[in-house]
């Protein structure tokens, strides 16, 4: 019993210099070694086969007390000795166990089942190796590779992540590899049906829950249902006798009558029902007729409820499943344009006129004015002025009728008279004579600022007028004598008009067709006439512009120049004295204008809100401005009171 302690230890011992030897130099792989050892303890062979190899052996208890032989009758290398050791140790029971850097445990092979690392040296070493297995179940797998594993090895199969662990010697791992291989391969098979009357989507999910609830495990099976829309086929996957199951549940969900007419009653949220009809019977036609139904009464019915806004189909299961997906794409949420216009209109005009006009006559009876100049038609009447003045006419004396009526012309000549007129009349015996000198300066400057806007749907129109409904005659018709006249009256708007068609794109850009208008009452065409003048400035284009851009549709910058001169011929060419004998005018004018859109997407509410509070804020602000406010605002108190909603915010 000493001697094998001693024996032991003495292998441990002899290990541990070798090893120490094999950090300064290793030994060497070409060098030969020959085995002959017979019932010895197999503690001799471990210091031997120590020394040859450079490894350090921790031997467990159980192995001191072992005898063996080993005999070789050729010399080793380096590599065969540690391959001869290990097949030696697992003959008898025992296994080496990576344990370090060039060491070695040598254990008991149940314990080395348990202790084997995932790396492993030599063919006879025990290794763990986890598989991932993709298609079959780990189960099954497990009982499948249970037959070729070593006795002392182990396979475990984890449900859950599907994979496999198995320990055993390493020379056995590329058996169980290439086993594993061929059984995790894909048995699945793929098979379409069409269906004519059940939807694709709802088979699909039925089977689906149905395959969850009867399979123990999903990695069993595999199975998947797919549903194909666009022509209402169901795509299935997996195992034979799932998918021959599915196919048996599908024919029976499928089994109705292919030509029995369902009725449907579709209520829309968003379409309108007497658009949306004219669609629908052009699709429905469509597929009648590739179904080849000829008959009336195999035909598509499709009739519209104004009141519900609702449609009533009847139709065969199959057409009327793809009227449902066409009515589920037409009848949803319009989107929103709001169209703001800003029309800004600014004119300056400036006038100025300088003259002279001057009267020379006799008084007598037989007498007429042989000298006058008259150029402007603003300009008093100097004949009736003079006529006026005059004591010495031929109406002058008793009759008082004359000359008043004579008083009364000159005062009318006078009357509206602008800028400055200073004049001098009077009689020196038998001359009457007068002069007026006028003087007249203008200037007149305006700023129209208009902001019409409107908000209508995507593809929708919509129109906006601010202004008057004025009359215009076009027309007068009398009697056979000249008895009850008859007049003929059209009206015209006349204000600020804008009217938009906005249609959006993909992209988020909007292509819109504006007309916009603003018109006016110029004035009579002339005094004491009915027909009136209009101004009108007006812009239809189609243009495009991205969400929230302003962009300019058009406008006008207009300049115009007017000069005026009434003279006496040759003497009014006459060098300073010539402005005696005539009139000068000159007039100037601007006029600018400009016409700006700018176009908003409101797709929902938050959108809308948005949009109502920028323009209520807007309209808040400036009564708070100009009235004398308390910090509160009638509109906000008429929301409240008489909507009993709160103000947008």
């Amino acid at each position: 019993m000493k001697l094998k302690t001693l024996l032991s230890a003495t292998a441990f011992i002899a290990a541990t210099p070798s090893a120490f030897a094999l950090a300064n130099q290793a030994p060497s792989d070409t060098a030969r070694h020959v085995l002959n050892f017979e019932d010895v303890e197999l503690s001799a062979l471990i210091a031997d086969v120590s020394t040859v190899t450079g490894y350090t052996f921790v031997v467990h208890p159980e192995a001191r007390t072992k005898r063996i032989t080993v005999s070789s009758t050729t010399p080793l290398t380096r590599q065969q000795v540690f391959d001869v050791f290990l097949s030696s140790l697992r003959v008898h029971g025992f296994a080496a166990i990576p344990a370090g850097k060039a060491t070695y445990r040598i254990v008991p092979e149940q314990s080395a089942v348990g202790e084997a690392g995932m790396s492993a040296y030599g063919s006879n070493a025990f290794t763990t190796e986890i598989f991932n297995l993709k298609h079959v179940n780990a189960v099954e797998a497990a009982k499948m590779l249970k037959p070729i594993i070593d006795e002392q090895g182990q396979v475990i199969a984890n449900s859950q992540s599907n994979t496999l662990v198995v320990v055993d010697y390493a020379s056995n791992v590329p058996r169980l590899r290439n086993m594993v291989g061929n059984i995790d391969v894909d048995p699945s098979v793929t098979a379409t049906i069409q269906l004519a009357n059940t939807s694709a989507t709802e088979v699909a999910s039925i089977l689906t829950s149905l395959n969850a609830s009867t399979s123990e495990d999903s990695y069993k099976t595999n199975f998947k249902a797919i549903a194909s829309e666009a022509g209402n086929a169901l795509i299935l996957r997996g195992d034979p006798a799932a998918v021959e199951r599915a196919k048996l549940v599908t024919a029976d969900l499928d089994g109705r009558d292919r030509l029995k007419d369902t009725i449907r009653v579709v209520p829309l949220n968003n379409a309108d029902a007497n658009e949306v009809v004219p669609i629908l019977q052009q699709v429905a036609y469509a597929i009648d007729k590739r179904r080849g139904l000829a008959e009336p009464n195999e035909a598509t019915t499709i009739a519209h409820h104004d009141s519900t806004n609702s449609l009533v189909i009847s139709a065969a299961p199959e057409t009327l499943l793809s009227l449902e997906r066409v009515i589920s794409d037409l009848d949803r949420r319009r989107a929103q344009v709001l169209v703001e216009a800003i029309i800004v209109e600014m004119s300056d005009d400036t006038a100025r006129q300088l003259g002279l006009q001057f009267l020379l006559s006799g008084t007598g009876s037989n007498s007429t004015p042989f000298a006058t100049t008259n150029f402007s038609a603003s300009a008093p009447n100097l004949l009736t002025l003079a006529g006026a003045i005059s004591d010495d006419t031929p109406f002058s004396g008793d009759d008082e009728t004359v000359n008043e009526a004579l008083t009364t012309a000159a005062l009318n000549s006078l009357l509206g008279l602008t800028g400055l007129t200073v004049g001098v009349g009077g009689q020196d015996g038998d001359t009457l004579f007068g002069a007026v000198l006028t003087a007249v300066e203008a200037d007149t400057n305006s700023r129209i600022l208009s902001k019409p806007f409107n908000m209508t749907l995507d593809n929708g129109t919509s129109s906006l007028l601010v202004g008057q409904n004025v009359p215009i005659t076009t027309g007068q018709v009398l009697g056979d004598d000249n008895s009850n006249p008859f007049t003929t009256v059209e009206r015209k708007d006349v204000g600020v008009s804008l009217t938009v068609t906005p249609r959006i794109s993909n992209d988020n850009t909007i292509r819109m067709q504006i007309e916009q208008e603003v018109s006016n009452v110029a004035g009579a065409i002339a005094a004491g006439v009915t027909d009136v003048v209009f101004n009108t400035r007006e812009i239809s284009t189609s243009v495009i512009a991205d969400d929230g851009e302003i962009i300019v549709l058009g406008g006008l910058i207009e300049q115009t120049e007017e000069f005026s001169n009434q003279k006496v011929p040759v003497l009014g060419d006459i060098p300073v004295a010539g402005r005696l004998f005539r009139t000068e005018g000159k007039s100037l004018g601007r006029t600018n204008l400009m016409v700006f859109i700018r176009p908003t997407v409101i797709r929902d509410r938050r959108d809308a809100a948005g949009a109502t509070s920028r323009s209520y804020n807007y309209i808040r602000a400036e009564e708070l401005w100009e009235g004398e406010s308390d910090g509160t605002s009638s509109i906000d108190n008429f929301i409240t009171e008489v909507l009993g909603s709160p103000p947008p915010k």
